[in-house]
């Protein structure tokens, strides 16, 4: 990869980042398509997120990633805000066209893409058993709530997370029928995991293989599937126990994927090279463990 002056230039915002898989996969996908460009990580304290965003200006940097801590802050600093982002109440994704820095949140796409790609799932008319009521679950409402999604079940450790995010959403999505219930709440899981088409798992549990849910999968119809965000392990405890039952079942690696080619197609116009970029993260994937 040779960096010349008129190499574009994009990165990522966050703190850590080392252990980022986005260099790999935008820099292969840039190679693909033979495109002058270059992707970094950039470790920005969260302090200094206002005049990193200058920077993005400053240095005619094309576009950033954005991830932990800074989803959020750094709406604040940019000059519009794309109608998922705000639904989300976070931005992974910025755009520099002529120094006005535009926010997307391409977590919302990346699932539905992921979803289908993985389960051949489709929201519309679905009933959907979310477990989480933190950032990421918003992401996953918002991408069911825009594709005509039936029914969402929350099911969160602490009941009144669950129970805000249910009528948070219900207010935006009044076409669907938002339940909340408790993770401990073992009868109602099981009356409200029934008929489900597919269980998300948008919280932390399982990741590392530390606090595995314990949920009643076999109260699931045959057709269901089950998607875990978590992608580290790739069959996670959840995953395990889906393909336990004969349940489609599949960890959130492809969603970092397809978040990825949805921020790769935004800033470039340009359709992503989606298997050259799956290459490259199974790849370090496999060096790295």
């Amino acid at each position: 990869m040779e960096v010349k002056s008129t190499t574009s230039l994009y990165g990522i915002f966050g703190h850590p980042v080392d252990h980022s898989l986005s260099p790999v996969m935008h820099n292969n996908g840039f190679s693909e398509l033979e495109l002058d460009c270059v992707y970094v990580a950039f470790d920005i304290l969260p302090t200094n997120i206002g005049e990193a965003v200058n920077a993005i200006r400053a240095l005619g940097i094309s576009g950033v990633n954005v991830t932990i801590p800074h989803k959020q802050r750094i709406m604040a600093y940019l000059d519009e805000i794309s109608s998922d982002a705000m639904l989300v109440g976070a931005v992974n994704t910025v755009s520099n066209v002529d120094k006005r820095l535009v926010g997307f949140n391409t977590d919302v796409g990346g699932l539905l893409r992921a979803l289908k790609s993985d389960l051949d799932f489709t929201p519309e008319g679905t009933k959907v058993f979310l477990i989480g009521a933190g950032g990421a679950s918003r992401a996953v409402i918002v991408g069911l709530g825009r594709n005509y999604v039936s029914e969402v079940v929350i099911a969160n450790r602490t009941l009144s997370k669950a129970e805000d995010l249910a009528k948070e959403f219900g207010d935006h999505f009044p076409k669907v029928e938002f339940t909340a219930v408790m993770l401990s709440d073992e009868e109602r899981i099981k009356k409200s995991i029934v008929g489900s088409d597919i269980v998300i798992n948008s919280s932390s549990a399982g990741m590392k293989r530390e606090n595995p849910l314990d949920l009643p999968l076999y109260l699931l119809p045959k057709h269901a599937g089950v998607y875990d965000l978590v992608y580290d392990p790739t069959d996670t405890p959840l995953v395990k126990d889906a393909k336990k039952l004969g349940l489609k079942a599949h960890s959130g690696h492809s969603m970092l994927l397809y978040q990825g080619v949805e921020a790769f197609e935004i800033w470039t116009g340009l359709n992503a090279p989606v298997e050259t970029m799956k290459k490259a993260l199974d790849l370090y994937k496999l060096i790295n463990h």
